[in-house]
């Protein structure tokens, strides 16, 4: 497994080389040079974190699945009593894999870089790659498990070709929108040690206000504006509509979490490029 893994990840670094080496030629010499080298660390520290959290483990690649499996069966076994919805182990599965990510990226990446002190008090690089590494490491385990999961999906649901390949904007979306708020957190967490504990209460909390143990048709539509306000809503459920043809996907939800995201991406970017300059500082 792990050999696999090591392929997979030299072959999409040698396809992600492939295609910046094409976008080289359409800007200046120097900027192309900083670019070939920011991507470059960035997938070094990718690389490294993806290495880091498997060294030494028995199982390896096998835990991005364990683990999302084990809380299936274990939440499935409970909350199947009490919400029917078809398929609730393969329902629960599709929710917990990305949630997993989410969650994982943004609790790990807020106290990024107070725990990296160390290497920004020594050297100078692109700050932004701590947070961005674990976000870009959690997304390729997400898709991975996806990948390898999918020929049972395909057999016990289903799902038509169409409706697998809308999962790929809905992915994007995601890792955009999970890049914004980690972004911020990360930066204000420097400033504000707080921040990490208010983000590990938040998650908890998030969990259960976001469509992955249930379907947005079980909520009542005088709540759907609270729905609204939270960007994985439609994300949820687009997603469970891709692989399961199950979910909501209100046309006013679906606006409202677009914007929301965007400008929570906007905001944790500029909010990032403005304080980074103070994090030795602080730190």
């Amino acid at each position: 497994m792990k050999q696999t893994l090591s392929k997979l990840m030299l072959t999409m670094h040698k396809q992600c080389q492939a295609m910046l080496k094409r976008i080289y030629q359409l800007f200046p010499k120097k900027k192309m040079e900083y670019l070939h080298y920011y991507f470059d660390f960035l997938w070094a520290m990718t690389e490294k974190e993806i290495k880091a959290r498997y060294k030494r483990a028995v199982f390896g690649f096998l835990w991005v699945i364990l683990n999302p499996l084990l809380q299936m069966i274990i939440i499935g076994a409970i909350f199947s009593f009490f919400i029917k919805i078809p398929n609730y182990f393969l329902f629960l599965f599709i929710g917990l894999l990305p949630w997993q990510f989410f969650s994982m990226s943004l609790s790990k990446a807020t106290s990024s870089i107070v725990y990296e002190r160390a290497l920004l008090q020594k050297a100078k690089f692109p700050i932004e790659a701590i947070p961005l590494s674990i976000i870009l490491s959690n997304f390729l385990n997400m898709i991975i498990s996806f990948l390898l999961f999918l020929p049972v999906i395909l057999f016990l649901a289903g799902p038509t070709l169409k409706m697998i390949l809308i999962a790929i904007p809905v992915f994007l979306w995601l890792l955009i929108f999970t890049i914004g708020i980690s972004l911020l957190t990360a930066s204000l967490n420097v400033k504000w040690r707080d921040v990490n504990f208010f983000v590990q209460t938040i998650l908890l909390l998030w969990f259960y206000a976001t469509p992955v143990l249930y379907s947005l048709e079980l909520i009542p539509e005088k709540l759907y504006f609270i729905f609204a306000l939270n960007p994985l809503t439609s994300i949820f459920e687009i997603l469970h509509y891709s692989f399961l043809g199950q979910g909501v996907i209100d046309p006013v939800i679906l606006s409202v979490n677009i914007v929301v995201s965007l400008f929570v991406f906007i905001t944790g970017i500029f909010v990032f490029n403005k304080e980074k300059r103070f994090f030795v500082d602080w730190l």
